[in-house]
């Protein structure tokens, strides 16, 4: 598996972008393993990208770079070996990076794990289904980038606004939504903050110096199959389940000033109506009919399995 890891992200800083069946191809492994490699890569802290569409595909941050502890002696050895070759033309450019080599050779220990830069895992299929969310994250890919301190203006799930600085160091996607895994001022510890509940995100304008390595997390990486757009409306006991999902800036108070019409662009799939029918009577479908059909269908057949 280590070597399938290597080659792939070596093929990806090689190319501009890969699909994950070219990925399976040349690496000998069916499409899902290599959903599963990235993953791991990703939890390593290497920046995938996994876009869809025509023009998608499976990409590597650009500022992502091997660090030089990524060879090992042996592979050093072999590299230095071929750097006295005859062949090579150019003698005073292949001493020079000889030299450079032994040198990381003499430094590196003779036993030590493999280590990759610390950095940050976007996986924007969902990110396109809300525009304020997408701006949200890329607020925070940049000043993970500059190290730059945010201030933000966070929404917890009892109603409570606080605001907080924050020193960002991963994005994390879990279970159908974005965090943000960063230390917080405040709390004087690291936390997890869901970006829907962030209404406001600037810059300080100070800076943070990375701690020691903090918790990295696992993404789902693998597309999903389509979206909707979808209306509900929700009780006054359901708003925050809703704010949680959809995001705060897309739960409004509806014209009978009680309840709240809550809209989004969510993935058209079996976690999607479970989230729905979680709601219980606190949800009422109000768009696309086809959602409401679907949802009252698998009422229908719960109560009938269920008699």
């Amino acid at each position: 598996m280590l070597d399938k890891l290597l080659s792939m992200t070596i093929d990806l800083i090689s190319h501009e972008k890969m699909t994950a069946t070219q990925l399976a191809s040349k690496l000998e492994i069916s499409v899902r393993t290599v959903y599963r490699y990235l993953d791991v890569l990703s939890s390593a802290g290497i920046p995938v990208f996994c876009r869809r569409g025509n023009t998608g595909g499976i990409m590597i941050g650009k500022e992502f770079r091997l660090p030089a502890m990524f060879l090992t002696r042996d592979e050093l050895d072999v590299t230095i070996a071929a750097l006295n070759s005859p062949a090579i033309k150019d003698m005073n450019t292949a001493e020079s990076a000889r030299d450079k080599l032994i040198t990381m050779k003499d430094r590196r220990p003779a036993a030590s794990t493999q280590y990759y830069n610390e950095n940050f895992v976007v996986e924007d299929n969902d990110a396109e289904s809300n525009a304020v969310l997408t701006d949200k994250i890329n607020a925070v890919i940049e000043a993970r980038r500059g190290r730059e301190i945010l201030r933000i203006s966070y929404h917890d799930y009892h109603g409570k606004t606080t605001t907080r600085d924050i020193d960002p160091y991963y994005l994390v996607y879990h279970d159908g939504s974005w965090y943000v895994n960063a230390y917080c001022h405040l709390r004087r510890q690291m936390r997890l903050f869901k970006i829907a509940r962030i209404t406001h995100m600037n810059p300080t304008g100070g800076l943070f110096v990375p701690m020691v390595k903090a918790k990295t997390y696992t993404f789902d990486l693998k597309p999903r199959e389509g979206k909707i757009n979808i209306v509900l409306k929700i009780s006054p006991d359901g708003r925050y389940d809703a704010e949680d999902w959809l995001g705060v800036e897309n739960v409004k108070l509806s014209d009978d000033g009680v309840n709240y019409v809550a809209s989004g662009t969510v993935p058209d799939d079996k976690n999607t109506y479970a989230k729905i029918l979680k709601f219980g009577k606190d949800a009422i479908v109000l768009s696309p009919d086809s959602l409401k059909r679907t949802v009252t269908k698998m009422c229908e057949e719960f109560l009938l399995a269920n008699k």
